[in-house]
């Protein structure tokens, strides 16, 4: 995947929820709750789930893919909140320590519940909230991992997510009016063995359509050496079927996604779902922090890394002088 794909499905295939909190770091909880009980037959078996639960955060923590990978069942699945399903294995083998300077995200598990359903059937319950690195607007969900024991122990079977942030401040399309204009994007803090990395160019341009239903936004990547352009088309309309602000985005690479916009604390976030060309799909959480004249800082957080493994992003939007482009 050339760097100009990777960051097109960043910038502009944007957005649904915590998705798969286990790529970014959230694994199912291990620290009892308060008031968590057991019964005589089963603090053993119980106690067996969350060193499992504990050996697959401390694998995540270290970026450690395979050994992720390995405490899941061949057939395990997460469906999100969104309702889409990824293979467990196949999301988190992928995972690798961070590189030197990159930022995670931080969270913080709570309130976890496991009990035995049998003596190889366990299930485990909590809330989890997650704020992406630099960002000060937490995400807050809860999720319901099943572990199922195993000849080599105790593995995950399935993880269902669901977000459970506060209602979110109204918001209008008219109310992403400052995007209109033309903007040059640029990527922060770039990096490799002390060397500045050649970056596509990108161009964005933001008008309304004759209606005035729908922003239309157009972005192109132009590789460094200018012999690789990829174009990417979005509409950002509102959705009655959903009753929220919406986007549906196509690449020219053959990539499309779907994303919900919403304004929280004032920052923009949309929460989107990726569908690549080879039909592995991906989500992220992203945050659109607009100065309020001519600059915006944009950061796109992968919560479901999928097969592409993609890592966090920051971009820099910055409006040019004059009026849209046509």
């Amino acid at each position: 995947m050339t760097v100009s794909t990777a960051l097109s499905r960043s910038l502009c295939l944007c957005g649904p929820m915590l998705a798969a909190m286990l790529a970014v770091g959230v694994a199912p909880g291990f620290a009892q709750a308060p008031g968590e009980r057991a019964s005589a037959a089963q603090p053993a078996g119980i106690e067996a789930v969350r060193a499992a639960s504990r050996s697959y955060q401390e694998a995540l923590a270290r970026g450690d893919g395979k050994a992720v990978a390995a405490l899941w069942t061949e057939d395990g699945d997460i469906i999100d909140d969104m309702g889409q399903v990824f293979r467990g294995r196949e999301s988190v083998a992928g995972l690798e320590p961070a590189a030197e300077g990159q930022a995670r995200a931080s969270f913080a598990i709570e309130e976890v519940s496991i009990r035995l359903l049998s003596d190889s059937v366990a299930l485990e319950d909590g809330t989890v909230v997650v704020t992406p690195p630099g960002a000060s607007t937490p995400h807050h969900g809860r999720f319901t991992a099943t572990w199922v024991k195993q000849a080599d122990g105790w593995k995950v079977a399935s993880l269902r997510e669901w977000r459970t942030d506060p209602p979110e401040t109204s918001a209008r399309l008219a109310d992403l009016e400052w995007l209109v204009g033309d903007w040059t994007v640029t990527v922060d803090g770039k990096k490799q063995e002390g060397e500045n990395v050649a970056l596509p160019r990108m161009e964005m341009s933001v008008r309304w359509n004759p209606t005035g239903t729908y922003l239309l936004r157009e972005t192109t990547i132009t590789s460094p050496d200018g012999s690789e352009g990829l174009q990417v088309s979005q509409r950002i309309g509102w959705d009655p079927l959903s009753r929220r602000l919406h986007s549906w985005s196509f690449s020219t690479d053959g990539s499309h996604s779907e994303a919900d916009w919403s304004l929280e604390e004032g920052v923009w976030v949309s929460r989107t779902t990726t569908v690549h060309p080879d039909g592995s799909q991906s989500s992220t959480i992203n945050h659109y922090l607009y100065d309020g004249k001519d600059e915006c800082t944009f950061q796109s957080l992968p919560t479901h890394s999928g097969a592409t493994n993609q890592a966090a992003v920051t971009m820099t939007m910055t409006r040019k002088p004059g009026e849209p482009t046509e």
